[in-house]
């Protein structure tokens, strides 16, 4: 599944992709530019901002890896405890993999027709 965000009206889409559509996205990083046609949106271009895997966990965009780490985690990012204290949680690393579930996407550059008047997206 696929979370597509618009940033000029600030609302999300969200858009099924096929299993075999997926397997092509495997390797790609959070930051890598993604073709709009991928999705079905001719003249689009999309940035992937994250997402997260099968089991829940979110994709952090400074491991350079492809599957679950524990990291150390401190108030300043990605916990949101007492400042000073530290927490170790499982995150997942910026590089997509074949258990990632769902994937954030946003859009940099616009196709010639408006993404609202697509019958087959969903807002989310």
């Amino acid at each position: 599944m696929a979370i597509i965000a618009d940033p000029k009206t600030g609302k999300t889409y969200k858009k099924e992709i096929p299993a075999e559509r997926m397997g092509s996205l495997v390797g790609r990083k959070i930051g890598d530019e993604i073709d709009g046609v991928f999705f079905d949106l001719v003249g689009y271009k999309l940035v992937v901002t994250g997402g997260s895997s099968i089991d829940g966990f979110p994709m952090r965009s400074d491991l350079q890896t492809q599957g679950k780490k524990q990291i150390l985690v401190s108030y300043k990012k990605g916990y949101r405890g007492k400042n000073g204290i530290r927490k170790r949680i499982t995150v997942r690393g910026s590089i997509i993999g074949s258990d990632i579930s769902q994937i954030n996407l946003k859009i940099v550059q616009y196709g010639p027709t408006p993404l609202e008047e697509k019958k087959d997206d969903q807002q989310a």
